[in-house]
């Protein structure tokens, strides 16, 4: 009895100092039984850096970047499609289903609506794929003339002419002049200077360079390359002269030259200097030898053409067709 007395008295001492404590700390029952604490839940941008993809600093990237993840592509995919695509690319991409991109990622001047065109073409010619980029981007793996895009600014220096780029029939440059040196003949005033610099250069080199044809109208192209017709096939003309609307002449940045001992060409020697020297004042041998497949006109050392110093002097170096080096550098894809 005593000793369940003494329990009793033990167990009321123990309460009452714990309520006297309880109330000095104001404890809860989280004292003793804490609650787990609640994670926050992660962003939609989390989840993707966790999966391995770098963030990109684009309103809609976290849904677009979801939606190639529907779509099958992977983290490392859908990186390089963001370091290396253009926004053009991006969308096209998205409005697709899912492509092996692989192959084409560093290659600049890729457009994602001719892909099937490239791999066709690259099986087809055995060649390079950033080759066979560049090439079907010029419609060369079509026949000439059958694809022709209208020329948007024809004023421009850097304009390409081709046989899939067109000048329209009225189309005549409002700033051709007189070259001064030879007053009968006009090209733009772009290129009026450097043509003066590059024949005092010339000269000094003992090269004697003679102009005999520049700017040329719709209709004089037309009387031209109809009367070659009249002595050659249509097949045999298009290597040799340019149907109208598709000359360089007709925009005032073209000239035809000749050695002072030749009629209508250059001499050997006078033809290495132009490949040597032209692109110091901003021309380029237009048709090179060669290079046929991609310019559609046979070898042609007289025909200059003018697109500025900065553009032939890459031209130059590069060792490419103006053709290509339009697709590549000046060229939105």
């Amino acid at each position: 009895m005593k000793r369940d007395k003494k329990i009793l008295i033990i167990l009321l001492s123990i309460f009452c100092i714990l309520a006297v404590v309880g109330t000095t700390l104001h404890f809860t029952k989280d004292f003793f039984f804490p609650e787990k604490e609640v994670e926050t839940p992660k962003t939609e941008s989390q989840i993707l850096e966790e999966k391995g993809i770098i963030l990109v600093n684009k309103e809609s990237f976290v849904q677009e970047a979801n939606s190639l993840l529907e779509k099958g592509y992977t983290a490392d995919e859908i990186n390089n499609i963001y370091e290396y695509m253009s926004e053009k690319n991006i969308q096209s991409i998205l409005a697709n289903e899912y492509v092996d991109l692989s192959q084409f990622y560093q290659i600049s001047n890729f457009d994602f609506s001719k892909i099937d065109r490239y791999k066709a073409y690259q099986a087809l010619e055995s060649i390079e794929m950033k080759d066979a980029v560049t090439r079907v981007n010029l419609n060369l793996d079509e026949p000439f003339y059958q694809t022709i895009e209208t020329i948007e600014d024809p004023s421009a220096v850097t304009v390409l002419v081709n046989k899939s780029h067109a000048l329209s029939s009225d189309y005549v440059p409002d700033d051709l002049v007189a070259i001064p040196s030879f007053p009968s003949l006009q090209i733009k005033d772009d290129a009026v200077n450097d043509f003066e610099n590059l024949l005092a250069a010339a000269k000094l080199d003992n090269v004697y360079i003679i102009p005999y044809s520049t700017y040329r109208s719709y209709d004089y192209q037309n009387r031209l390359y109809n009367g070659y017709l009249q002595d050659d096939p249509v097949e045999v003309v298009d290597t040799y002269s340019a149907r109208p609307g598709h000359s360089e002449h007709q925009t005032g940045l073209a000239l035809d030259v000749r050695s002072s001992t030749h009629w209508s060409n250059l001499t050997d020697a006078d033809y290495e200097w132009m490949l040597n020297n032209s692109y110091k004042y901003g021309f380029i041998v237009r048709y090179p030898k060669d290079n046929s497949t991609i310019t559609g006109y046979k070898e042609e050392p007289w025909h200059l053409r003018y697109i500025g110093i900065e553009h032939a002097t890459k031209v130059h170096e590069l060792g490419i067709t103006y053709d290509e080096y339009y697709d590549l550098y000046l060229t939105e894809h």
